[in-house]
């Protein structure tokens, strides 16, 4: 139940990772362009082309962030329909107040109108129901 814990905290701070990644694109797709200098000045002795092998790099490196993107997209995905899968709707609310929209206990208790031990016990019941219907064995939740 830890493991499924553990996936929805995380879950609560994706749209900051995202968000993080994809500064870090635009980041690197500036230095592309501030790297581009034009002179008159004659070639050094170096073979190659610079620029070209930077922006090959840079291009390369953006590729990998924009697949952490789509990696953490897919897991929030696969979390999201786990907990739409749940059954009793309380629990199912909950959870997508506390994980998906990362409410805080207070705002779940003004929303939902349910007091805070109530709140606790839909979310360690949908915790059991989640181990339960996907278990711990080599199911999804592994990371």
């Amino acid at each position: 139940m830890t493991d499924i814990k553990r996936q929805l905290d995380s879950l609560k701070h994706t749209d900051e990772k995202v968000e993080s990644i994809m500064e870090e694109i635009q980041s690197k797709r500036s230095s592309i362009l501030k790297s581009q200098q034009y002179t008159d000045e004659p070639k050094g002795s170096i073979i190659g082309n610079q620029s070209e092998e930077l922006y090959i790099r840079i291009t390369d490196e953006t590729s990998e962030l924009y697949n952490k993107i789509q990696k953490l997209l897919d897991e929030r995905k696969e979390l999201t329909q786990a907990i739409e899968s749940l059954d009793d709707p309380i629990q199912n609310l909950v959870l997508r107040l506390l994980y998906i929209n990362g409410y805080s206990w207070k705002e779940v208790q003004k929303r939902t109108r349910m007091s805070s031990s109530s709140i606790q016990r839909a979310r360690d019941k949908a915790f059991s129901n989640l181990s339960q219907k996907f278990g711990n064995n080599g199911s999804k939740w592994e990371s």
